[in-house]
């Protein structure tokens, strides 16, 4: 087994994060973890988007027979080769449902990461010192921010990110995270501003960013912007 294939290491690391990796897989894709730097990264970008998606689902209530029917399985009510009850093959078509539909996020999932995102920039004030790299999808339809490094903000005070057209006043791309990572849509005017770009800046604005449609703050950082095209 290819274990420098990128789509077969998400596949794993869904399935490995979501349960459905069983038998002598999911100990050996453990020992790889341990081993692969790659394996580990996946392993944790599933962790990270799963509690990401559990923080916005609305928690179900079971229905009141699920607790005794459990128990009962769990301890019996007889011998083990008791007539199973009624409700069993029930049971067994949800949790086959169950994994049909965990490998269906997994696929979804990882037919959404074949095209990985293009790192376009890293922020900090100094090469040792970074706190965001800048990441784009091929087509250039959003930005993905995430923070790599300690970021320190005075109070009322925000983090912008402008681009630098060649020969034309600075677009805001929004406002920067302070942690975690941001996804954020681009519109029109920001993307021809990227394209006419070869810099990107950060100012130092008020809360919610600036009140006008240029930096109206001290410019913190400039980096240089890798190709677009």
């Amino acid at each position: 087994m290819n274990y420098e294939n990128p789509e077969l290491l998400e596949q794993l690391a869904g399935e490995y994060v979501l349960g459905t990796l069983r038998g002598p897989a999911r100990p050996r894709f453990a020992r790889l973890c341990v081993v692969s730097a790659t394996a580990r990264q996946a392993l944790h970008r599933w962790e990270d988007d799963l509690t990401e998606l559990s923080r916005v689902l609305a928690p179900v209530q079971p229905s009141a027979r699920v607790w005794p029917e459990i128990r009962q399985r769990a301890i019996g009510a007889g011998a083990a080769n008791a007539p199973r009850p009624p409700t069993w093959r029930t049971w067994q078509m949800a949790a086959a449902a169950s994994v049909v539909a965990a490998a269906l996020i997994v696929g979804l999932v990882v037919h959404e990461r074949q095209a990985p995102l293009q790192s376009i920039a890293v922020l900090g004030p100094d090469a040792a010192h970074p706190q965001w790299r800048v990441e784009r999808p091929r087509e250039l339809t959003a930005l993905t921010i995430r923070v790599v490094g300690p970021v320190q903000l005075a109070p009322g005070k925000s983090y912008e990110l402008w681009a630098l057209p060649r020969g034309r006043k600075p677009v805001s791309l929004g406002l920067l995270p302070s942690g975690g990572k941001l996804e954020r849509a681009l519109t029109d005017v920001q993307r021809a501003a990227l394209f006419a770009s070869d810099q990107i800046a950060v100012s130092v604005e008020p809360t919610g960013g600036s009140p006008t449609d240029s930096p109206t703050g001290p410019v913190v950082i400039v980096a240089t912007l890798a190709a677009l095209g």
